[in-house]
């Protein structure tokens, strides 16, 4: 079955932040994406692909997968690709999938030991691999302030390449207020700043929540005074800054491989 105009003027609309709010839905591109999702309880409306998709043993096995899931599958031209992927270099697969919003609750924090919380992230690219980086480090959540990105801004869950199928994430919170209750929970506060102390000189605790801000603002000044620490990462170059997903990487890799203070 042909993708029909109205189709792809519907997939085009939600492009914009504003569309994808009213309908609660987003793009997704890309084969390993897609697995990803197949794999997840996200509903996919459609599946929309280009016809020599189907010469690929692994595309193959991901759309049987979704015949299986009773999924719609359309075939789309690359003149039609284009109007709807602002990717340069696309896979020939689009779908239509549901959002999900996680409603945040201390419960479910109370097994919890890692997370990642992220104060005014805009950058759609840091956010994106901030997530696929909490993911590969297996992060219990990731806490959103609502000065954040979209989560299902296109360019977030490209960069994320399918982790946002994978993890626990709270979007749109007032993050102080639930910092504070995962403090009266037991965790552990930390702030990332370039003036605080050197990372190597803190142990990491049983129950840990890692702060991070905008490269160009940083943390809020309210948050900081919250946190336990606030610790930074030692620079031996030259560099104004580093990049916030690249910082995430290093704090975590730091903490999963030293002991946890008792």
């Amino acid at each position: 079955m042909n993708i029909t105009q109205s189709e792809i003027k519907y997939l085009r609309s939600l492009q914009q932040k504003k569309y994808r709010d009213v309908e609660h839905k987003f793009l997704l591109e890309g084969w390993r994406p897609l697995r990803d999702a197949l794999e997840s309880n996200f509903t996919i409306e459609m599946i929309a692909v280009k016809p020599d998709a189907h010469q690929n043993s692994e595309h193959q096995s991901a759309l049987a997968n979704a015949k299986n899931r009773s999924i719609p599958i359309k075939e789309l031209k690359e003149v039609q690709l284009r109007q709807i992927s602002d990717e340069v270099h696309s896979q020939g697969v689009v779908a239509l999938v549901h959002q999900q919003h996680e409603v945040f609750d201390t419960k479910y924090f109370r097994s919890a030991t890692c997370i990642v919380a992220c104060d005014h992230v805009s950058d759609p690219g840091n956010l994106g691999t901030i997530l696929r980086t909490c993911d590969w480090f297996g992060v219990d959540a990731v806490l959103l302030s609502d000065g954040c990105v979209s989560l299902y801004n296109e360019k977030v869950v490209r960069a994320t390449a399918g982790s946002v199928f994978h993890l626990k994430i709270f979007e749109n919170l007032l993050l102080q207020t639930a910092l504070s209750h995962l403090k009266s929970e037991g965790f552990n506060l930390i702030a990332a700043a370039l003036n605080g102390k050197p990372l190597n000189a803190s142990l990491p605790q049983e129950k840990n929540i890692l702060v991070l801000g905008s490269e160009a603002h940083g943390i809020n000044q309210d948050i900081l005074q919250l946190s336990d620490e606030v610790l930074s990462i030692p620079r031996f170059g030259k560099a104004e800054s580093l990049n916030v997903g690249i910082a995430c990487g290093i704090f975590l890799e730091n903490w999963k491989n030293r002991p946890v203070k008792k």
